[in-house]
């Protein structure tokens, strides 16, 4: 972002793993040597809370909770004709801002972008945010087809724009899998993908449109040899099993961060989750298991840490090793925009995991065997 003025409107696209978070707070930071007045927003709590912990400069908070302040609740986002309050209550809601900066703005409805643009000091515009469609789960399908663009929300980020399309974060057997998995839901959802060209010396020569989901590329130098497990399993059996791989990793590499993470509609989630609970209690194992969103109120990713949670909770975070559980109560649906956003939801789970995964399901359907196919499948991204 050094090519960014502190004003004016910015954007990154990055792929899961390039870093997006990680540069939007040292733009926070940087920012802080120019303005006051600055804004941090995400989406999800637990990414807020992390946000929190890492910059010193700045008010973060997830925008509901922001938002919440000058009246606009939850309930508003049941229609668009609700969300349109939250640009009338932010326009008289006194705030303004010398620099607003987004997380996750994929997950952002376009009424709180215009809430947001409300209150941003009209002297500075410095707007920044960061964003993959790859990982769009709340919506806002029309943003994610080709021909849409940021000006339909008042947005000029020409020339003000910069792509990371390197994952960092995944071993290439990780990447590899979680890409083979969510690459025909973005052909079936008519998403266009592209990779971003390189001459022989590595220099970008052409980098895709904003309407064009980009195809990441892996580091080789990531790679641990040790390919995702997909392993079906009974439910009854299930949490005194987690508990003891949890437990098993954890004797073996004590500073590990563990993400167990479970369909958030999945049939009893509170008692799964409560039955991993307890047998990590009874093993000694200590963790943390958010059972409502104020629960979520704290930087739990740490090292070490095992963190017991649903998948969308934990959007923008990372974790050594990841046991996903409830590929099976995954719904299906008829409309392909719901569909991807679905399937996109095991993808963000995917790429939580940095060096481990396994995958747990009950009974075979489509889309488990959507992912067998993907674990089989060659690998088609290119050396970052």
């Amino acid at each position: 972002t050094k090519n960014f003025s502190p004003k004016g409107h910015a954007l990154i696209r990055g792929v899961a793993g390039s870093g997006k978070s990680l540069i939007l707070r040292d733009r926070a930071t940087s920012l802080a040597k120019e303005f006051d007045r600055i804004l941090v927003l995400s989406y999800n709590r637990l990414m807020n809370q992390w946000l929190n912990a890492t910059i010193e400069s700045a008010t973060a908070s997830t925008f509901h909770t922001w938002a919440y302040t000058f009246g606009y609740t939850y309930d508003h986002d049941q229609n668009p004709e609700q969300r349109q309050e939250a640009i009338a209550l932010a326009k008289v809601s006194g705030f303004q801002y010398d620099a607003i900066l987004i997380d996750e703005a994929q997950d952002f409805y376009d009424e709180w972008f215009q809430a947001v643009l409300a209150v941003l000091n009209p002297d500075t515009q410095s707007l920044f945010f960061v964003y993959d469609n790859t990982q769009s789960i709340y919506g806002q399908p029309h943003r994610r087809k080709s021909g849409w663009t940021w000006k339909n929300l008042g947005i000029n980020v020409t020339g003000r724009s910069q792509v990371f399309d390197v994952n960092y974060r995944n071993t290439p057997e990780i990447l590899d899998v979680a890409w083979n998995f969510i690459r025909p839901a973005l052909e079936n959802a008519q998403m266009p993908v592209a990779r971003r060209e390189r001459d022989d010396k590595g220099k970008v020569i052409k980098t895709p449109s904003i309407g064009t989901i980009i195809e990441p590329r892996k580091k080789t130098s990531r790679s641990s040899g040790i390919k995702p497990l997909l392993l079906p399993m009974n439910r009854s059996a299930m949490p005194s099993l987690i508990a003891q791989q949890v437990k098993m990793a954890l004797d073996s590499h004590p500073d590990s961060s563990i993400g167990v993470l479970y369909h958030p509609n999945i049939p009893a989630a509170a008692i799964l989750q409560g039955g991993i609970t307890r047998e990590l209690t009874a093993l000694g194992v200590q963790h943390v298991a958010p059972q409502s969103s104020q629960e979520r109120s704290e930087n739990v990713v740490r090292r070490p840490c095992v963190l017991v949670d649903s998948w969308n909770a934990v959007k923008g975070l990372e974790f050594d090793a990841v046991i996903i559980v409830g590929l099976d109560a995954i719904p299906e649906f008829d409309d392909v925009d719901r569909t991807f956003e679905a399937k996109a939801s095991l993808y963000v789970a995917m790429t939580r995991a940095r060096d481990h995964l396994v995958m747990l399901y009950t009974r075979q359907t489509a889309l488990v065997e959507s992912v067998e196919q993907a674990l089989m499948a060659d690998s088609v991204l290119l050396e970052g």
